[in-house]
């Protein structure tokens, strides 16, 4: 409430103090990003001259740790102590010591290292620990330690190389232990570790040769092997490739697996996996062996997965009759899904039981997923989308020392940082705080927070924070078309990195929208962007720019939602090879993508996109817009299931 008097108001005063706060913080962020970045650069004078400014601010203390960062290789160990005690609990503190850790193996300091190092690590920094013990006489109880790190099937790092050697020179490799690391070498396909550890056999077992030869040609080899004499050995090298080939060439190794058998007594457990792979993957090419191949696998090898490709391989025939079987032989758990029972509505359907039909996907409807509102067209019900009331927050929050550091890393676009310093402040949190907190990420502009704090609280019905609507006026201003509408890029963001603006995959894809380094530079160029570092993609204008581009040039090639969305997961040429001899129907087509990868992501895009067509325009077009037929071998595309439907917006049940 305001209390107006002659010539002052108290609200213009809060304001003021307000916004005259605001513009304290700001410039505060500003200052320590130039900061941060001289220090990093070790320019301490200059740092300690205008670092007053920032007295009282939440990391300010983080740069004294990039000053440190900076002097590391004369390794500041005093300084790094003095930090420590004056921040004990700082995430910092362990950056800090792997830093100095480095620092000192690089330098070869082994006396000082052992001070920091706890024995207990993986790669270079473990090699580094075995050579100070060695490098300081402390080799008591050592042999077993640098056993378990050469007894490995990958090649180690380059610094363990003199550990090995000590190791070696005690008398600890034997003939049983190269034999045993040939085998580990064997299952993770590293034929240039075999071709080194078989010269330092003094007696060479005959199946050391058979193993190069299974890993550089495993389907040539595999033939060869029914003139090789039989041994424990062979059998499980025969095993180990034929489950190999039984992924990668399903068809080749179905030609030639009967002689193998005939010349190989594997187990039956083997033999029963080998054919459970084979036909598994023969299915997912759509082989004709596969769907005989599946059925006569022992009863304990036909699971969920194979009860689930025996459903598709019949999908992709359109064999209704045979689909409506399949899916009744399926467990009771695995057919309540949501997925089985789409599909269970629909073979209802196509053999003239209408009513089960409407039964099951009246039910089904009252779900808020992709399988929900499909079952909702099919019988043009209303979506169920409600905005569940958001649970009590607490009025009085105040954000923990923790929190505060966190969203001005965040600020400070140190991110890394800042989910050190968020998660160990969360922790303690109430779930009134938990509430309060989402709000104020979300004013920060840290959505991908706001969604993961909704997951923990579980208020899955909580759209507006879950599917932030964010960046929409640098979304605009390029999916300024159809292709692709704002609601779609914010479905794509959605799904590939949850509005976390450094995500990168273990393809590494990077930023927002998921972009490889190569793919963005090639865009780049097309917008005359020059991307000189991966870290630039994290910028989201930048990112966002880049990724509509792709999706516009996407959709320029395809002309298809399902295709470009697929395009995107798997890549162009699996959108291609797609296109030709699969089912038009898009939801047959969908269901019938080899990659489960790839089919859950656009089921969720799809789900995603009409979530955010709801929030933005309060009623969404059904899914069936984004859902026309496929064009297969070049065929003209159609409403889907109709024209009728797929030009509907759904009602919806609730207001956003």
């Amino acid at each position: 409430m305001c209390y107006i008097h002659k010539k002052t108001s108290l609200c213009l005063i809060l304001l003021s103090f307000s916004l005259t706060l605001q513009a304290s913080v700001q410039q505060q962020r500003q200052l320590f990003g130039k900061l941060y970045s001289k220090a990093l650069a070790g320019k301490d004078a200059e740092v300690k001259q205008k670092r007053s400014a920032l007295m009282g601010y939440p990391i300010e203390h983080y740069l004294d740790y990039a000053l440190i960062q900076s002097n590391i290789k004369t390794v500041p160990e005093q300084a790094i102590s003095d930090f420590k005690a004056k921040h004990p609990d700082s995430p910092l503190n362990k950056r800090l010591k792997n830093a100095l850790l480095t620092a000192l193996g690089n330098a070869e300091n082994w006396q000082t290292y052992l001070k920091y190092h706890n024995g207990f690590d993986t790669g270079k920094k473990q090699c580094w620990y075995l050579r100070a013990r060695i490098e300081t006489k402390q080799t008591k109880g050592l042999a077993p330690l640098i056993q378990a790190m050469w007894l490995s099937g990958l090649s180690a790092p380059d610094a363990c190389t003199p550990a090995f050697k000590w190791w070696q020179q005690q008398g600890h490799m034997t003939e049983d232990l190269i034999v045993k690391r040939i085998k580990l070498a064997y299952e993770s396909r590293n034929s240039s570790l075999i071709d080194y550890l078989k010269k330092r056999l003094k007696n060479k077992p005959v199946w050391v040769d058979y193993a190069t030869k299974l890993i550089k040609d495993p389907e040539q080899a595999l033939q060869d092997s029914v003139k090789w004499s039989s041994s424990p050995e062979v059998q499980w090298l025969i095993f180990k490739s034929s489950m190999w080939l039984a992924k990668k060439k399903p068809a080749s190794l179905y030609q030639f697996w009967p002689a193998i058998k005939a010349a190989h007594s594997l187990s039956a457990g083997q033999e029963s996996q080998v054919e459970r792979q084979m036909a598994l993957f023969a299915a997912t090419d759509y082989e004709p062996f596969s769907i005989d191949a599946m059925n006569k696998l022992p009863a304990d090898m036909q699971d969920d997965q194979i009860k689930a490709w025996i459903v598709r391989y019949h999908l992709y025939q359109e064999d209704w009759p045979k689909v409506h079987h399949a899916l009744k032989k399926m467990s009771v758990r695995q057919l309540e899904q949501a997925r089985w029972q789409y599909w269970l509505g629909r073979a209802e359907a196509k053999i003239g039981n209408k009513k089960q039909a409407k039964e099951i996907f009246k039910k089904l409807s009252s779900q808020t997923n992709y399988y929900g509102f499909l079952a909702a067209d099919h019988l043009r019900l209303p979506y169920a989308l409600c905005q569940s009331p958001t649970p009590v927050a607490n009025p009085n929050f105040k954000a923990p020392l923790g929190i505060a550091r966190a969203i001005e890393l965040h600020h400070a676009g140190l991110l890394t940082m800042a989910r050190s310093e968020w998660n160990l402040a969360y922790r303690g949190l109430s779930k009134a705080d938990k509430q309060a907190l989402a709000d104020l990420v979300t004013q920060e502009g840290w959505y991908a927070k706001s969604i993961a704090i909704m997951a923990d609280l579980g208020q899955w019905d909580n759209y507006q924070l879950r599917y932030p609507i964010a960046h929409q006026q640098t979304i605009k201003q390029h999916a300024n078309s159809a292709k692709p509408l704002p609601q779609w890029v914010m479905a794509i963001i959605k799904q590939e990195s949850a509005w976390t603006k450094d995500a990168v995959s273990h393809a590494n894809a990077h930023g927002l929208m998921q972009l490889l380094p190569t793919t963005a530079k090639r865009l780049g160029q097309q917008l005359g962007i020059n991307i000189n570092r991966n870290q630039e993609l994290h910028q989201p204008p930048l990112n966002i720019k880049l990724g509509v581009q792709y999706q516009k040039n996407l959709f320029k090639q395809f002309d298809h939602p399902l295709l470009v969305a697929a395009a995107y997961n798997a890549g162009e040429g699996k959108s291609m090879d797609w296109s030709n001899d699969f089912p038009d129907a898009p939801d047959i087509w969908l269901e019938t993508i080899p990659y489960r990868e790839t089919r859950d992501y656009i089921t969720k895009i799809l789900s995603n996109v009409t979530i955010y067509d709801w929030l933005i325009h309060a009623q969404p077009k059904r899914i069936s817009y984004w859902m026309p037929t496929l064009p297969i071998n070049q065929n003209q595309t159609r409403a889907w299931p109709n024209s009728v439907i797929s030009q509907q917006t759904a009602p919806i049940l609730c207001s956003p």
